[in-house]
């Protein structure tokens, strides 16, 4: 596949998007990612061991409707090495969701539809829900799982505390939950404690992937996983070498 460097758009630009990937889902799971979330990006200095998932779909709920937009930003990347597409969806604050089915199939249509462009390995959904949401999240995720082409690696974030403590991830219709190690509030000290003494989430479906924040602890994390890059300021070649080599230190991917 050509080096060439890609630039991809959202705000209604569908037709400007491209995610361009190549080959079956990767079968070696110990991979660096690093997000693109909705800002500029230039990522042509990624070592070509380095995925990318970007943020292409926005989608608040509001009531009993849907507020959707596509990615506003531009992305600078190697096509071969942005495999994943990422849908954000929260809800608005201060308005009562009127949650149902059918609400539900909006959702999860206008999630694939920002999603699909380029056909990328996997999707990823970032679902911002408290405990007593979490109905909608799993209902979101089987309603996008039905509609994704075949072979398409459905993957969703996770709260680090959900993957200690909630037995319901199980029933999540995903091949990927990645635990959220940052901003994790009153519990994370705790949490973070017990897997630098060796300990594992006690939820299966979370023993796979990690998202780490460019400002990680010191600390370790259970090894052979993909590990996600979080950084709140766009990506520099200096601050992504940084989080490398304190990852590596970790012993969590290579």
């Amino acid at each position: 596949m050509s080096q060439r460097p890609i630039r991809t758009f959202g705000g209604g630009l569908l037709g400007a998007l491209v995610l361009a990937v190549s080959g079956p889902a990767l079968a070696d799971p110990s991979r660096l990612v690093v997000w693109a979330w909705e800002r500029p990006e230039d990522l042509r200095f990624l070592p070509p061991d380095t995925e990318i998932a970007v943020q292409t779909a926005f989608i608040e709920i509001r009531g009993a409707d849907l507020f959707v937009r596509a990615r506003r930003f531009p992305l600078l990347a190697r096509p071969e090495q942005v495999t994943t597409a990422v849908a954000h969806v929260q809800i608005r604050r201060h308005q009562v969701p009127v949650w149902s089915d059918a609400l539900a199939e909006r959702l999860a249509e206008a999630v694939v539809r920002l999603t699909a462009p380029g056909h990328p390995q996997r999707v990823q959904l970032d679902f911002e829900v408290r405990a007593s949401q979490r109905q909608m999240l799993l209902d979101t995720v089987r309603a996008v799982r039905r509609r994704l082409p075949a072979g398409t690696i459905l993957s969703m974030t996770a709260l680090a505390s959900w993957c200690d403590t909630e037995d319901w991830l199980g029933a999540a219709e995903v091949d990927e939950v990645v635990p959220m190690l940052f901003r994790m509030g009153p519990q994370g000290e705790g949490l973070m404690q017990a897997l630098t003494n060796g300990a594992d989430f006690a939820q299966p479906a979370c023993r796979t992937a990690l998202g780490i924040a460019a400002d990680l602890p010191p600390g370790r994390a259970p090894t052979g996983r993909r590990v996600y890059l979080f950084n709140p300021r766009s990506w520099t070649a200096d601050r992504f070498t940084q989080v490398r080599e304190r990852v590596e230190a970790w012993g969590t991917a290579h």
